[in-house]
């Protein structure tokens, strides 16, 4: 069971929050908590140290957590100051808070204290008010998950009367620099920021159901800017109570992860958003598809910095984006060119086909216009202006269907002044003299870019026939995903189906906190998200990790088809397996009840047989004659004993039940085990009848326990049958075993209650059978009783 974080927060050092905090650990110790201070810095203020001596006796605190310490007393609560701080090289965890984190997952309550100055979103609102952020910060995700953060608020006309009465810098630490800006406009604006802050939080809990309602999705780029456009995204969606959603577009071709966009990924976490990652030739579509696939109703951009040559060349990325968004805001943020930092975009509108297929298209044109050219102007003498515009016209076309628009439009450029300098009069020059020659050229170079236009929307359309084709029949196929693991299936139709290397559904488990895979296909299906080139959260400690490539946006929107159905294949895993143990409850409910009414049986037999004889021994009005006396303690000898044969299977059935019995196996002869199973019985087993075949193999058993097991089978035969009817005890031999037949003509017992339970000895005898590796039936007897058949393994090399 984790613990609880309770944190006091306030705009700037000084306020009031170590006061607080040992103020609380004050009153939990009170109460009668055992309370420890983990790490507290006084600053020599003479109010925060009569406060520590309170709580501890002294005066001295340590500004260090020993967090091996803690773990080692495990006090009930553990207050820990400045919980922004980094560790010295060569601790366990770099920051503080990893390991109050690490003292809370021990079970341990932590009460700790914060600046606004150390939230890592609002590093740059902060960077505004006081012109620079502490390096040591503590990410929103983190905070999320605080049980409570109260305010500790103070006006700056109360902190300036603190300052002036010396109680919050000590006589060593008068820092003009720091004592300004209690006196500054700025201490007024943290205040507010952290007021907001809290409001944001108080409104959109971590568990509020709304959160879900919403997705803001922020472009993340390797731009030396892009953790201000990330910060400013997070609290945009913390004010809207939404999901942050971070994704970066990928050109074709790229690879590998620079070091600035693997900044920004751990930045998307730390504020508590998902990180994704998409393969696009076309930016603005890529990431409007991709919010649509989220259902994202805000979309947080960047200004581009790109030049005005490739604005005019290509659009303005945020106008692209700004004309396909619909119904998606977009907010565009500008802080980071104003503040001289740059967002490196790619060009914005990129062509359908991929760049080997536009190389190559260049290239073929460049050569086949030459030749044909060079064949035409060898015979130009016989080749009319038509049948060359023709096949010029035809020559286009193919280089359109080719390399897409781009190669086809500049081929219909280019083939015009070709035949106007080779083909048409006078020859090599530009000048034309007939007009019909004009008209024909000018209605040439109309048509072929018509056609070429044409050609490549086609080729668009054809193409998006394909994707919706290829993405309706991996639906279908995932609509057929079932049988008896689903979740196997649906992992194997995902990576089939995108063509990964590796698909793996991660779970958390609980005791270690480490992954462990759930279900995985491909050949190297990743162990855990960072090995990932993509991960998705399916639920509550739940992901999808997959390797191989980027993903489109066009396999996002399958993606999370996928997604849902996984989500839905682990509710059913999850409900089966309550169900399970809901049966496995009821089961053992009936087990334990059965066994009391056994228990309380046997208890009450030898219990009351020694109360008659005791009471009747007691009388005073009585003169027994001896053999009377002697029969009355012989009995009371004999019920002692089965009083201690019941509590000893009792004892035996907990151990059973605790996993501490351990079997010590071996070889060994049922001639050995069977006869001092009846010798344990006494007069009981006198009237049992053996039938051992003298050849019979050793058997392998640990020797004690299979004599209780005997023992107790035979005293239970004993028990239920007749008088006038004896026990029989045989065994034989098969391939592999011996069976051990324990047979008496009772009562017998009816198939429905042995499902529900066993008496005391037999559920013994089972237990212990079970543990030995061995096994037990219950039969029905020819003309009424009960058989028990134990079967035991054979000798097979294991030494006696």
């Amino acid at each position: 069971m984790r613990g609880e974080l309770r944190i006091y927060a306030g705009a700037a050092a000084g306020v009031g929050t170590t006061y607080a905090m040992l103020d609380e650990g004050i009153r939990r110790r009170d109460r009668g908590a055992d309370v420890m201070v983990g790490c507290v810095e006084t600053h020599q203020r003479p109010n925060t140290t009569r406060q520590l001596v309170a709580l501890t006796g002294s005066g001295d605190g340590s500004a260090l957590l020993d967090l091996e310490d803690v773990l080692r007393r495990r006090p009930a609560v553990v207050l820990v100051d400045e919980l922004a701080v980094d560790n010295p090289s060569g601790s366990a965890y770099r920051h503080r808070w990893q390991e109050v984190e690490a003292i809370i997952e021990a079970g341990i309550d932590v009460i700790t204290t914060l600046s606004v100055q150390q939230i890592d979103s609002l590093a740059d609102p902060v960077r505004q008010i006081v012109g620079m952020v502490p390096s040591a910060r503590v990410p929103d995700e983190f905070l999320r998950h605080a049980g409570q953060i109260e305010l500790i608020d103070i006006t700056p006309e109360a902190i300036r009367r603190r300052i002036a009465h010396g109680n919050v810098f000590g006589p060593d630490e008068l820092d003009p620099q720091r004592a300004d800006l209690f006196n500054s406009p700025a201490f007024a604006e943290l205040r507010a920021l952290l007021l907001f802050w809290l409001a944001d939080r108080l409104t959109a809990g971590p568990d509020d159901p709304r959160e879900a309602r919403e997705r803001v999705v922020v472009a993340v780029t390797d731009g030396p800017g892009g953790e201000i456009v990330i910060r400013r995204a997070a609290r945009l969606a913390q004010r809207s109570r939404a999901r942050l959603v971070g994704v970066h577009v990928r050109r074709p071709g790229d690879v590998g992860l620079s070091a600035q966009l693997a900044a920004r990924r751990a930045l998307v976490g730390d504020v508590g958003g998902r990180y994704h990652e998409l393969e696009g030739a076309d930016v603005a579509a890529t990431l409007v598809a991709f919010a649509g696939t989220e259902r994202a109703t805000q979309l947080v951009l960047g200004t581009s910095g790109q030049g005005r040559l490739a604005t005019i060349r290509g659009g303005s990325i945020i106008n692209q984006v700004i004309r396909r968004a619909g119904r998606i805001d977009v907010h565009v943020i500008s802080h980071a060119a104003h503040s001289g930092h740059r967002i490196d975009w790619a060009s914005t509108t990129r062509p359908s086909v991929s760049r080997r297929r536009r190389n190559a298209g260049f290239a073929v044109g460049a050569v086949w216009l030459a030749v044909l050219t060079a064949v035409l102007v060898a015979d130009r003498d016989t080749i009319s202006l038509a049948t060359a515009l023709s096949l010029y016209l035809l020559s286009v076309v193919s280089v359109t269907a080719l390399g897409g628009r781009a190669p086809g439009v500049i081929s219909a450029v280019v083939a015009p002044i070709l035949i106007n300098w080779y083909l048409i009069p006078p020859y090599h020059t530009l000048r034309i003299k007939d007009g019909e020659n004009i008209v024909s050229l000018v209605v040439f170079v109309s048509v072929a870019i018509i056609v070429s236009g044409m050609v490549s929307l086609a080729a668009g359309w054809a193409e998006e026939a394909r994707r919706s084709r290829d993405e309706a029949e991996t639906l279908a196929a995932l609509a057929g995903s079932g049988g008896i693991d689903p979740l196997a299936s649906i992992t194997e139709q995902l990576q089939q189906s995108f063509r990964l290397d590796g698909v793996s559904v991660l779970r958390v488990d609980e005791g270690s906190g480490l992954y462990e895979v759930a279900a995985a296909s491909g050949a190297a299906p990743p162990t855990t998200p960072d090995e990932a080139m993509f991960h998705e959260t399916i639920g509550a400690g739940v992901v999808l990790a997959a390797s191989g490539r980027m993903l489109t946006a066009d396999d996002h929107r399958v993606l999370r088809a996928f997604v849902g159905q996984l989500s839905r294949a682990l509710d059913q895993h999850r409900l089966s397996a309550v169900a399970a143990r809901a049966d496995a409850l009821g089961q053992a409910d009936a087990l334990r009840t059965s066994m009391l009414r056994a228990v309380s049986h046997d208890l009450r037999t030898p219990l009351a047989g020694i109360k008659a004889a005791v009471s009747s021994l007691r009388q005073r009005d009585v003169e027994w004659p001896p053999h009377v006396r002697d029969d009355f303690l012989a009995g009371i000898e004999d019920e002692t004993d089965r009083l201690t044969s019941i509590v000893t299977n009792l004892l035996d059935l907990s151990r059973l039940q605790a996993g501490a019995l351990q079997p010590m196996v071996r070889a060994i002869s049922l001639e050995e085990v069977v006869p001092a199973a009846l010798h344990s019985l006494g007069h009981r087993a006198d009237g049992v009848e053996l039938d051992l075949p003298p050849d019979l193999a050793d058997v392998v058993a640990d020797p004690a326990l299979l004599e209780r097991v005997v023992a107790n089978l035979i005293a239970n035969a004993v028990a239920w049958s007749p008088p006038d009817r004896r026990v029989r005890l045989s065994a034989h031999q098969r391939a592999g075993d011996v069976q051990v037949h324990i047979i008496d003509q009772g009562p017998g017992i009816r198939p429905k209650d042995r499902e529900s339970g066993l008496g005391l000895g037999l559920a013994i005898a089972n237990g212990l059978t079970a543990a030995m590796g061995c096994g037990l039936d219950l039969r029905d007897t020819p003309r009424g009783g009960l058989t028990v058949v134990v079967t035991v393994p054979r000798r097979s090399g294991i030494p006696a």
